[in-house]
């Protein structure tokens, strides 16, 4: 350390949070401000602004610049400076210099509160930069830029961003005047988002190349199908490896193995010009175990979770740190033109007022941009209740800063009474749904019929990333055949998770080995059953037996959810029977060192039952790699047709899609249900057989309409689609004619024709 007495580079620690009478202030966020934060390079001037905010006792802080050919400066802490000051009885650090001529460090002018600010910096982009943050105990941090657009390298220096590194093409897309564009609309009882049917996708099992280019192929696939009308990118939030995406630690910037951001927006323009509306999913919950800095760039954290640091929304110091991932939202929905975003797991953000300041920062800047909760908290009324009150958004925010300023220096815990997200992921019913697939009895049944009617605005799914993969990696169709043959009682384990374990890859192993090889010897098969460690085995025909059963149920699932009106979403390659696993998978910069012990190893495999340290994406996870063979050759062609049809049903009748559940019905004894749709003068019945046994009904205790003749439109039982060829085709049903067949786990839709 090198000590020099020179001009002394002061701080300036005004508050200026609070104002008179200790009131909290309105900020009056404009885009602007929205915009100033980070690296800003300015094409005009050809220089660049810097504006971070660290710890409002800090007391300097330098920006140090490298050209973007100085590759071999190293990590953000692996580089030396000097630090010039002078000694006392405490010591003042006054300048801080670069190690060698490889860089330029810039003193940052403090603007008060931990706000620091530098103009017109000699400084192009693509060149790298971090901050060095001197403390008010005089200790020097070096970090990168919590909004860094652009991070090669989670330990490494940030980039500035070139924002002009792609050209939009779909412009009547961005316009509005595509008719295929899905905007919210606060004032109908579905947000404007009837029409919305998900496809959940992750990039890195997309595709074999797992990259925004290689993804082009799947959308042309998912275009042409016609079953979804957006698809969700599981987050690309910036990681150390290609993974699932929520271990992000860089909120602003694309992971560059997955080919940036250029990349990215070349795949959103893409899909447009395909039709397909896109959303990206954040998570403003938590941060990334790797390659966190933010606990040393400033008070942007708040103790650390399950899944890594949490957020500080409403500790001391926080109305930047709000601000911070406020911006992130805006910068997801301006920079890449998402048509809407989804946000991971809300309830853990600890802040219902940060998430209302997201959505109404989100709702005066980007009106269209529809967004989703993932709540969690079994639809709470304040997700998705809007505020109707007429106060301007100034007030808003004004409010928003009061209450938490309420709550940090008070203690009130208050919450918002509306929040204002246009949907979110319906726990509740999905959770139904799973269960009466998977194990049908009356009590699914009477949960099912509570939940439909309330499910209305909130997104109807029964499997997503986390019902695949943060269980065992095992899709529907394999979790119902280890349920039919009962594996679970057929394996051996030190405890009924490790047992729940193995059942699901043994079940896994065994619907694959028929859906492909189903010309092998019984001997063959049970053999290869005896090499899985199965203490007992079972034949060709069960397990085929079983694999049917899984497709009528899959069918059925679909069925269930796309029949209710409101938006619905799916996981990547389910709308064809995909039979690949999706497991988690993500590698951390200190793993490699980690492996060495196999007890660490150990602990990961116990728990998931694979291992799912790997810097790309499990082979076995990639969509399509299962190509079915023999008598289940058609299968997926079936299932695809299936779904193909049945959205051009709700195509063909609207009110399938934004008409309303106006009665339900159960025959308690059959595990029948039944649900009637309504719109204008438009009547279904949507008639469902979730046992595993044929149904050969009376439906005059069910409610069935008096003096009206129904035909039916649609049965999953068809032979086109892989059923026996049970239907009631081409004879008038009616209150008095209404004797009609169900085949096990199917699904039926009547259309009203007129009066009997």
């Amino acid at each position: 350390m090198q000590i020099n007495r020179i001009n002394t580079y002061s701080a300036n620690n005004n508050n200026n949070n609070i104002g008179k009478n200790n009131r909290a202030v309105s900020f009056h966020r404009n885009w602007g401000e929205h915009i100033s934060w980070g690296a800003n390079y300015i094409k005009s001037s050809g220089k660049t602004n810097f504006k971070l905010f660290t710890f409002p006792d800090a007391k300097a802080v330098f920006v140090e610049i490298a050209n973007k050919a100085q590759k071999e400066i190293g990590g953000i802490k692996e580089r030396i400076v000097q630090v010039l000051g002078f000694a006392g009885l405490d010591l003042v650090i006054e300048n801080i210099l670069p190690k060698d001529d490889k860089t330029k460090i810039h003193p940052m002018m403090n603007k008060g509160n931990g706000i620091f600010e530098a103009r017109d910096i000699e400084a192009q982009p693509d060149d790298m930069y971090r901050y060095i943050i001197v403390t008010k105990n005089n200790e020097v941090k070096l970090v990168k830029d919590p909004y860094s657009k652009k991070q090669e390298d989670i330990h490494g220096w940030s980039s500035i961003y070139n924002s002009d590194n792609y050209v939009w093409k779909n412009t009547d897309w961005l316009e509005g005047n595509d008719r295929r564009r899905i905007i919210r609309r606060p004032e109908a009882k579905y947000r404007g988002l009837e029409k919305l049917v998900i496809e959940e996708v992750n990039i890195p099992t997309l595709t074999k190349d797992g990259s925004f280019e290689s993804a082009k192929e799947k959308i042309d696939e998912i275009a042409a199908n016609g079953i979804a009308t957006a698809i969700e990118i599981m987050p690309v939030e910036n990681t150390f490896s290609k993974q699932w995406g929520y271990d992000g630690v860089d909120k602003f910037a694309v992971n560059e193995k997955l080919g940036g951001a250029a990349k990215l927006k070349e795949l959103i323009d893409y899909a447009h010009g395909k039709g397909l509306n896109i959303i990206m999913d954040m998570v403003p919950n938590h941060m990334g175990p790797d390659g966190d800095y933010l606990a040393e760039t400033g008070p942007y954290e708040d103790g650390v979770g399950a899944f890594g640091a949490l957020l500080n929304y409403e500790k001391a110091d926080n109305r930047y740190v709000r601000d911070w991932m406020v911006n992130a939202a805006l910068w997801w929905a301006n920079e890449f033109k998402v048509d809407g975003l989804r946000f991971d797991m809300t309830k853990m953000t600890a802040s219902d007022y940060l998430l209302k300041q997201i959505v109404d920062e989100l709702n005066e800047h980007n009106p269209d941009v529809f967004l989703i909760a993932e709540d969690g908290e079994n639809n709470r009324i304040a997700v998705t209740a809007y505020d109707n009150k007429q106060s301007s958004h100034d007030d808003k925010l004004e409010m928003i800063d009061q209450s938490v300023h309420n709550i940090q220096s008070k203690g009130w815990n208050t919450y918002p009474s509306t929040i204002g997200f246009d949907s979110e992921w319906d726990f509740p019913l999905m959770h139904s749904i799973k269960d009466l697939i998977l194990d049908s009895n009356q009590a699914g049944v009477n949960k099912f019929d509570e939940l439909i009617t309330k499910s209305e605005h909130r997104i109807k799914y029964a499997m997503s990333h986390d019902e695949i993969g943060n269980m065992d990696g095992t899709r529907l169709i394999t979790k119902v055949v280890a349920q039919y043959l009962n594996i679970f009682e057929k394996v051996s384990g030190q405890s009924d998770p490790e047992k729940g374990q193995k059942a699901a890859h043994v079940a896994q192993k065994l619907v694959q080995y028929i859906a492909t090889q189903n010309s092998a010897t019984e001997s063959d098969f049970s053999k290869y059953q005896k090499s899985l460690g199965m203490l007992q085995t079972v034949t060709k025909d069960d397990v085929e037996k079983a694999l049917l059963a899984a497709l009528a149920k899959q069918r059925l699932m679909f069925g269930t959810i796309m029949t209710i009106p409101g938006p619905k979403m799916f996981f990547q390659g389910d709308e064809k029977a995909d039979l690949s696993y999706f497991k988690f998978f993500r590698e951390f910069s200190d793993d490699e060192e980690k492996r060495q012990n196999p007890v660490y190893v150990s602990k990961i495999i116990n728990d998931k039952g694979y291992d799912t340290i790997t810097d790309e994406a499990l082979p076995d996870s990639i969509v399509g790699e299962i190509i079915p063979t023999g008598k289940f050759a058609s299968m997926q062609d079936e299932m695809l047709k299936f779904n193909m049809d049945l959205k051009r049903i709700l195509n063909e009748n609207k009110g399938l899609q934004n008409g309303v559940i106006s009665k339900t019905y159960k025959d308690h004894g059959n595990l029948v249900h039944i649900h009637r749709v309504k719109c204008g003068e438009d009547r279904f019945l949507i008639i469902k057989n979730y046992a595993d046994r044929f149904y050969n009904g009376d439906y005059s205790t069910l409610g069935f309409p008096k003096e009206s003749k129904y035909i039916e439109i649609f049965n999953s039982d068809d032979k086109m689609y892989g059923g026996t060829g049970l239907t009631n085709k081409d004879r008038e049903i009616s209150d008095l004619n209404q004797h009609m067949n169900m085949a096990a786990n199917s699904i039926i839709i009547l259309k009203r024709m007129g009066k009997a």
